[in-house]
Order: structure tokens, then sequence, then C-alpha cells
């Protein structure tokens, strides 16, 4: 929309403004989570949405790519925390055999924003172009951004805190709510971070195996992100390639929350749900590398992506299994979640620069061969976090036992109410 002209947005310009983004988005994420494991989420998390929604409306004053770096580095630190913070606030309230279901809904959200954001940029491409004197790309991040500080100001009064200090619950519904995740283990009141904490995160295999496995998960996701540009080269209109993300992404979503609902249909099973569908990814990888040596077909290229785009929310899934993994101590938990998800974006994006150079479009044989390796790979990484979890090797331990020893044990009334509930 003219942006690059404006304020003289090269290749090399473009690729600095992502990076400073991830920068200052890993910066504050680990130890932003552990706000948030202390404080309101209902007053933190729509605070972060109303930050960075004005950081984007603020993107239409910038003057030069200087401004726009500095504005991209504040813009990754206010949406540092969130995500962790969401996934870390579903697991203190739901069950198990719930969660997987409302991570995957979340996390499909994701993909129905890559199925809206290009038509809703055409529309503003086309509607907005000089409206009160101003480009039609300030007036997408001012329009974009307006819809962040609007949901965030509308969570202050819809999205709840934890059971234990939320005012909209009853003693009673507060003491089932307390009870149906305590069964579980699942520890959610806060306690002071300690060395015994760290201890507990860093000496397992949990948190590791997990970095790997998600991080690999990432590296599979491409095909889906690079459709568009694959399209391109096969000679399609630009504006037909764009297009065609939405229905892809439409299909990731609704795989997505299938997922979920299988995993919590099976009793809150993760791993082979995990495993299956890597394996799946892995195999439609090495088809679309082998035949003609990734110069595939339009029919091929349009089934393959469609195959793979239910990959791509797996990573948020992957959280929910981390969940499970410390719930016994409530700032272990919010720790790996931040950690985990920081080291992932990270490294995928390393990898993923050198894999899949869109100079290789439409092939991208070396991507795809690269993405079936980390399929495969992530098969055998999750069998192997699902053996060690079920044989019970080095588990993470309950820092926080006195806490729990203190409170005030649910009457013989309370546990009745529950019951009939």
């Amino acid at each position: 929309m003219g942006m690059d002209k404006d304020l003289d947005l090269n290749s090399s310009v473009y690729n600095w403004a992502i990076s400073f983004f991830f920068i200052g988005y890993v910066i504050l994420q680990v130890p932003g989570s552990t706000v948030i494991a202390k404080f309101s989420p209902r007053w933190v998390l729509p605070s972060l949405a109303v930050m960075w929604g004005t950081i984007v409306c603020l993107m239409p004053v910038v003057r030069d790519y200087k401004e726009f770096w500095a504005l991209r580095f504040i813009l990754g630190l206010t949406q540092s925390c969130f995500y962790p913070g969401i996934i870390f606030l579903f697991g203190s309230w739901y069950t198990k055999e719930e969660l997987g279901k409302r991570i995957m809904l979340f996390g499909a959200g994701n993909e129905l924003s890559g199925a809206v954001g290009g038509i809703t940029a055409g529309a503003i491409s086309d509607i907005m172009e000089g409206v009160a004197g101003l480009s039609a790309w300030k007036w997408l991040f001012i329009i974009e951004g307006m819809l962040a500080v609007i949901l965030g100001l509308v969570g202050y009064f819809l999205l709840p805190n934890f059971y234990h200090n939320t005012d909209w619950l009853t003693s009673e519904e507060r003491q089932l709510a307390k009870s149906r995740i305590e069964k579980q283990g699942v520890q959610v009141v806060s306690t002071t971070y300690s060395w015994r904490s760290m201890a507990n995160t860093l000496t397992t295999p949990y948190l590791w195996l997990m970095v790997v496995n998600v991080t690999l998960i990432g590296l599979t996701q491409n095909l889906p992100r690079n459709f568009a540009i694959i399209l391109r080269d096969l000679g399609f209109p630009v504006a037909f390639c764009n297009y065609m993300l939405t229905p892809v992404y439409i299909f990731a979503a609704l795989a997505a929350i299938f997922v979920g609902w299988s995993s919590d249909y099976h009793n809150g099973e993760r791993a082979f749900h995990i495993a299956g569908v890597q394996f799946w990814i892995g195999t439609w990888y090495m088809i679309l590398a082998a035949v003609n040596r990734g110069n595939n077909p339009v029919v091929l290229v349009f089934i393959g992506a469609y195959a793979i785009s239910i990959n791509m929310s797996m990573g948020t899934f992957c959280m929910a299994w981390l969940n499970e993994f410390y719930k016994q101590d409530n700032n272990t938990r919010a720790f790996v979640i931040a950690f985990v998800n920081s080291v992932r974006q990270i490294t995928s994006s390393l990898v993923n620069v050198k894999a899949w150079v869109v100079s290789d479009s439409p092939a991208f044989w070396l991507g795809k061969v690269t993405s079936m390796g980390a399929a495969y790979a992530s098969v055998t990484i999750t069998v192997l976090i699902w053996f060690l979890y079920r044989i019970g090797f080095r588990l993470p331990e309950a820092t926080n036992k006195a806490i729990n020893e203190e409170e005030e044990p649910a009457s013989a009334a309370t546990e009745e109410t529950t019951i009939r509930i």
C-alpha cells in the first residue's frame, strides 16, 4: 500500500523490523509470565491488548525506518506475555479432559486471523486510500490497532481472574472450581519463586524435550504460510493467491478444534494426537519433495497445503500437555510455558529463514525436506516424552506444599454440594 516507499523499507530494513519485534518479544516473555501468575489476569491481559493496540495505532506517525524499528521493538514487549498468560489462565480453570479443545479454540483464532487478514487489508486498500489525507497503509494500522484497544477494554469486564480471587463466584462455586483442579494435582495459588522452583524446572527432562519438540513442529508449518508465494510463482494473479489463503486457514482452524475435541474426548490424551499429526505431516512433505523434486503440479500443491494446514496450531496444543507436566507448581508452570514459547519462536524462525528461501519458490525442495525430517523427528520426541511421563521418570515436584497445607480443608457440606453439582 506504499508503506515501503514512504518509509524507505528495503528487504534488509524489513527483516530487521521482524527481528526487533522478536527481540522485544523474547526479552520480556519469561519475566513477564511470572507477573501473570501473581497478579490479576483480568487487569494484566486486557492492559496488554490496549497497550499493543495503541502502539499499532501510532505506526502511521513514524517518519523513517528507525522509528519504525523502535515501535516494532515496543510492540514485541507488549505482546510478549499475552500468549503464555492465556495458556496459563486456561490451565488454571480447566481439567485435563476439558483443556485440549479450549486451548485449540484459542489457537484457531490465529488461523482465523490469517483467513480474514488479507480480505480486510484488501478492503481497506480499496476504500480508505486518501481518506483524510492518509495513505491506505496508515488506515490499516489505525483500524486494526483500534480493534485491539476495543477488545482489550471489553476484556476488563469479561475476562475472569483465577478461581481463588474472582468476585463472580459464590463460595460453593469457588470451592467446586478449586476441587476440580486440585483433584488433578494442579496448583494455582501463587507463592514466592525460589531456587527450588528453578531447579524443579531446569533439572527435569520435559522442559528441554518439549523445547525441541515444539521447535520441530514450528519447522513443519511453512507450506501453508508460503502458499500464496507458491501460487504466484506458478503463474496465478496476486489477488487470487491472497484470496486462496482464506479457505486454507479456515480449514486449519476447524482442524485445530477437531484435534482438541478428540483429545479431550479420549480422556485428555495428548501424545498420540501429536505424534499422529506429525507422522501425517512428514509423509505429505515426503510426497511433495519427491514429486518432480518439489516442482509439484497445481492440484498436488492445493492438496498438500490443506493436508499440512492441520498442523498450524499443534504448537499451541503442546502447551496443553506442558501444563500437565508442571501442574504441581504454579510458578514453574508459568515459567516453562513462556520459556518454551520464546525459544521456539527464535529457533524455528532462524532455521526457516535458511530452509524456506523465497528465491526457491515454487519448488521449495530444501524447505520440504527440512520439514519432513522435523516432522518425523517430532514423532520420536513425542513418543519419548510420553514414555518418560508414563514411567514417572524425574517428574517435577510440588515445591509449594506448605501453601496447600495451610489452606482450610473443604467442609463436609461443601463436599456434599460438590457431589450434587
